[in-house]
């Protein structure tokens, strides 16, 4: 069996991409490679980017690197890096492009892609 990584949805050996979003179908076992998109610098953009990202069947992660406090410690400076703290988008590497690209429409200078060496 193989399915779609976006739909959940499960399809017969036979075919090769999902009826229903059009996305390449994956084997059950075969693991999804994660990478570091890029970041934002506060909570509620960081939010937005995931939700964007989600309406365009992109899966997206948002770790949180800004300290030990929880919602309090969003709005402190980082000790260790001496920048406020950040959030980090993570989504499949198959769709970082599509994804890139779709951040750059809607939040502009709001995010910043990661390098080539942070991926």
């Amino acid at each position: 069996m193989v399915f779609c990584p976006i739909c959940k949805t499960d399809w017969d050996d036979d075919v090769t991409s999902c009826p229903i979003c059009g996305r390449d179908l994956q084997e059950e076992d075969e693991e999804v490679s994660w990478v570091k998109l890029g970041t934002v610098g506060d909570k509620m953009t960081a939010e937005l980017a995931k939700e964007v990202l989600k309406s365009s069947d992109i899966p997206a992660v948002v770790i949180s690197r800004s300290g030990f406090f929880g919602d309090v410690g969003l709005t402190l400076w980082n000790v260790y890096s001496g920048k406020p703290g950040l959030f980090e988008v993570s989504v499949p590497a198959d769709l970082a492009d599509d994804a890139a690209e779709i951040l750059d429409a809607t939040l502009g200078e709001q995010w910043q892609r990661a390098k080539e060496d942070e991926q």
